[in-house]
C-alpha cells in the first residue's frame, strides 16, 4: 500500500479557527490535560446546559483551535450531559436515556418497505433481560420507534441534559418519530436507525450501558428477533445491532458503523463487477474539502481498459473522526481483497475535480514508483 503520511497529517484538516479566552482554555486542556482548565470548562458547560445555551456551546466548538481541542471539548460536553443530576449519594438511583444503533442491510426485487416501528418491542426487552444485559437495572424501557440519525443528531445537548437532570418531573417530551425505510434496489443498501430507551439503575451498580456492552452475549439473538419482526415478503433484510450508547454519543457511533459496513459492501460488490468485466481496477484514495464546509474521503475505482467504468464511495468526515483509523479500515479491506494498484492523492482536493467530476479516473493520478 502507498504511503498515507500526508493524508494522516491533522494539519490538512483544520477543523476550526482559534479565538477568545475560552478557546485558549480548551487548547490548554487538550494540550496539557490541565485539571484546572478541565474543571473550569465543565463548570461552564454545565451552566450553559442548565440555561439552554446550546448556541454558546456550538460556538465554542467552532472556535476550538485544533481537532484535538474539539475532541477534548466534546468529550467534556458528553461527560456533563451524561452525568446530569447524579447524586453524591451512590445509593441513589440514576435515570439515563440511551440508544441502540441498528444497521439495516436491505435489498428487494420490487418495492418493499421496512416498517418504522418494531411491532413487539416487549419481546426485544425480554430478550435483553434473559441474556443478562440489564444487570441491576430496573424500570427498563425501550421505545418501538426506529429513529433516524438526523433525529438524534439534532437533539440540543441541553434537552438531553434536562431529561437526565429532571427525570421525575418529566424533563420534557421524549418521543421519537418512527421512520420506515423504502427499498427499491436489488443491490444491498445500508441504512441506519436507532432504538431509544431509558434505564433506571442504583447509583452504586453498573449502568445498563456497562452491563449491555458485551454484544456477544445478546447480539445474535437481538438481530434474529428484530429481523423476524421487520421482515416483509420480497425483502432481503439483515439487521446488525450495535451496543447501546448514551443519547449524545450514539448518533456518531452509529454513523461510523454504517459507513464502515457500507464501504465493505461497496468494495466487495464493485470489485466483483470489475473483475467479471475487465479485471482489477485502479483504486484512488483522496480527501476533499466541501464547499458547504466539512471534508470527506473518496475511494474511486476505474480502469485504463474501459473509460466507461468509474465507481466511487464517499466517506464523510466528522471533526471527532479518527482519520488514521478510517484509512486503515480502507487499506485493510483492499488488502484483504488483493487489490494491488492503490494510489493516494497526497494533497487535499476541492469538492469537484475537472469538469464537475466527483471521482478520479485512473489517468489523473500516476502510479507510485516502486520501492527500492
Amino acid at each position: 500500500m502507498s504511503d498515507r503520511l500526508a493524508l494522516r497529517d491533522p494539519r490538512q484538516y483544520p477543523v476550526l479557527q482559534p479565538g477568545g479566552e475560552l478557546a485558549a482554555l480548551v487548547a490548554r486542556h487538550a494540550r496539557e490535560n490541565d485539571g484546572e482548565a478541565r474543571s473550569a470548562l465543565l463548570s461552564w458547560l454545565e451552566q450553559c446546559l442548565k440555561e439552554g445555551k446550546d448556541r454558546d456551546i456550538a460556538r465554542a466548538l467552532q472556535q476550538a483551535p485544533s481537532q484535538a481541542a474539539y475532541r477534548a471539548l466534546r468529550d467534556l460536553l458528553c461527560c456533563a450531559v451524561d452525568h446530569a443530576g447524579k447524586e453524591t449519594d451512590r445509593r441513589a438511583v440514576t435515570a439515563r436515556m440511551f440508544a441502540f444503533p441498528v444497521i439495516l442491510v436491505v435489498a428487494a426485487k420490487g418495492r418493499a418497505k421496512v416498517p418504522g416501528s418494531v411491532p413487539e418491542i416487549s419481546a426485544i426487552q425480554a430478550l435483553l433481560e434473559r441474556h443478562g444485559a440489564l444487570g441491576a437495572t430496573r424500570n427498563f424501557g425501550l421505545g418501538n420507534a426506529l429513529s433516524t440519525f438526523e433525529a438524534l443528531e439534532s437533539l440540543p445537548p441541553s434537552t438531553i441534559y434536562g431529561w437526565h437532570a429532571d427525570w421525575a418531573a418529566g424533563g420534557g417530551q421524549r418521543e421519537f418519530t418512527p421512520s420506515p425505510v423504502a427499498v427499491t434496489s436489488v443491490r444491498e443498501q445500508v441504512h441506519l436507525r436507532f432504538l431509544v430507551g431509558a434505564a433506571i439503575t442504583p447509583g452504586d451498580a453498573p449502568s445498563f450501558l456497562e452491563t449491555a456492552a458485551n454484544i456477544g452475549t445478546w447480539g445474535m439473538a437481538f438481530a434474529r428477533a428484530l429481523g423476524r419482526q421487520l421482515g416483509q415478503p420480497g425483502l432481503d433484510l439483515l439487521t446488525v445491532p450495535r451496543p447501546p450508547l448514551s443519547l449524545i454519543k450514539a448518533a456518531h457511533a452509529g454513523k461510523a458503523a454504517q459507513l464502515e459496513l457500507a464501504f465493505n459492501l461497496f468494495a466487495s460488490n464493485t470489485l466483483r463487477d470489475f473483475r467479471s468485466k475487465i479485471g482489477d481496477p485502479t483504486v484512488i484514495i483522496s480527501a476533499h474539502r466541501l464547499r458547504a464546509g466539512g471534508a470527506e474521503i473518496r475511494v474511486s475505482m476505474s480502469s485504463a481498459l474501459d473509460e466507461a467504468l468509474l465507481e466511487g464511495f464517499r466517506w464523510p468526515l466528522h471533526p471527532i473522526d479518527d482519520l488514521g483509523r478510517i484509512l486503515n479500515v480502507i487499506d485493510e479491506l483492499l488488502l484483504d481483497c488483493r487489490v494491488t494498484d492503490v494510489r493516494t492523492v497526497e494533497s487535499v482536493m476541492p469538492e469537484y475535480v475537472g469538469s464537475g467530476m466527483l471521482f478520479l479516473r485512473e489517468g489523473l493520478v500516476p502510479r507510485p514508483a516502486p520501492a527500492r
